[in-house]
This record gives C-alpha cells, sequence and structure tokens, in this order.
C-alpha cells in the first residue's frame, strides 16, 4: 500500500482554499490569514509550505493548471485521432466554464492583475504559452497525420483557437445564462475543426470524406 504524503495533502489543502478565496475575491484581497482559516490549518503550517503569498501564488497557478491539465488529459483518452482529440479537449475547454468555473475565475483575477505585478505578470505569460505550446503541438500531430491543414500556422492557430474557447468561457463566467450555452459550445467547436482540418477530411470525426476516398481509389 503506497505511503500517504502527508506535506503533500497538507500542501494541496492550503493551495486548493487559497484557490476558492481568490475566485471569490480577487488575488489582491486574498490574504494567508483568510486562506488559512478557509484551509483549518494553523498559520505555522502555511508559514512552513510558503514562505510568503508570492509562494503561494505559484502554487495556485500550478494547481488550476493541473486542473486544466487533469481534463485535457481526461478528453485525449476519448479520441482515436487528432481530429477526434480536438474536439474533445475543446469541448472540455469551454464546458469548465459550467462545470469547474473556478480555475477560470482564478485566470481572470491574475491576467487583470497581471500588467502591475512584475511577477504575477511572468507567471501568467508562462501559463499562456504553455497552454498555446501544447495547443500548437497538436495541431502540428494533426498536420503530419495529414487531417489538419498543412498550410496553417500552427502557433497562430493555437492562439486562434484558444481565444475562441476562452471568449466563450469568460463570457459565461461573467453572465451565466445569458446566452444557450450548448449551442454556443456546439457552433464553436464545429467552427474551429473547420478551420482546422484539412480537405476532404470529416470535422467530426477525422475519417476521410466519401469524395476524399474515392479519389484516393
Amino acid at each position: 500500500m503506497a505511503r500517504l504524503d502527508i506535506n503533500a495533502i497538507r500542501r494541496r489543502q492550503i493551495i486548493d482554499a487559497a484557490v476558492a478565496v481568490m475566485a471569490e475575491k480577487g488575488w489582491a484581497e486574498t490574504s494567508i490569514d483568510e486562506a488559512t482559516r478557509r484551509a483549518e490549518v494553523s498559520r505555522g503550517l502555511v508559514s512552513y509550505h510558503f514562505k510568503d503569498k508570492a509562494d503561494l501564488l505559484s502554487g495556485v497557478l500550478a494547481r488550476c493548471q493541473e486542473i486544466f491539465n487533469e481534463s485535457v488529459a481526461q478528453a485525449q483518452k476519448e479520441g482515436q485521432n487528432p481530429v477526434e482529440t480536438m474536439r474533445a479537449v475543446t469541448r472540455i475547454g469551454i464546458e469548465l466554464a459550467k462545470v469547474n468555473p473556478v480555475p477560470y475565475e482564478v485566470f481572470v483575477q491574475f491576467t487583470a492583475s497581471a500588467k502591475r505585478d512584475p511577477r504575477l505578470g511572468d507567471e501568467v505569460r508562462a501559463l499562456w504559452e504553455g497552454f498555446r505550446r501544447a495547443t500548437a503541438a497538436a495541431i502540428r500531430a494533426g498536420q503530419r497525420a495529414g487531417q489538419f491543414r498543412a498550410d496553417l500556422d500552427a502557433d497562430a492557430a493555437a492562439a486562434r483557437h484558444i481565444g475562441a474557447v476562452t471568449g466563450v468561457a469568460l463570457q459565461w463566467l461573467l453572465e451565466p445564462g445569458a446566452f444557450d450555452f450548448e449551442e454556443t459550445e456546439r457552433q464553436t467547436i464545429d467552427m474551429l475543426m473547420r478551420y482546422l482540418v484539412a480537405e476532404g477530411v470529416d470535422p467530426v470525426t477525422g475519417a476521410a470524406t466519401p469524395v476524399a476516398a474515392s479519389l484516393d481509389g
């Protein structure tokens, strides 16, 4: 039986408490004392795991990225090819705004404050760069497989893709119920996938279309 890592559990407990407080109040209004109360631990324990608020910041960002990564990893299991995988990952990225909005709330707060705080700005830029890099890598994999358009600049397409996904998500966070979420999600995914897929590839399944199949024959 695997031995429990109590330090890791306590650190996660404190970070999750800070994430919850920040989603409600913003980073500027989130204090270590409030995170301590929310986590129901002693101030000394928090100081043991985090030397200051900036250190806790890094932990909060890492945790939110982990939540996204876990969702992406689950979506990747659903796809049998680059098209199906990208559709699943895109769907999960949008749906998080509805089923688990806290990471998005945190990113909104951090992004809004990034210009005023140099270290925070560096952390946030690194986070978005990681998202773009992972998306661009998935697009290049689809290009190598012949399922995504070879003429696309993968980095630019990744920024476009992420912009559309986060744009829908942020609108929903600001005004839940303002539009039909499921229909908007469907239209967004269809729009993005039709832009990515190569001619003769089905944007839903990734299979060759009948026209492409007959030409190959």
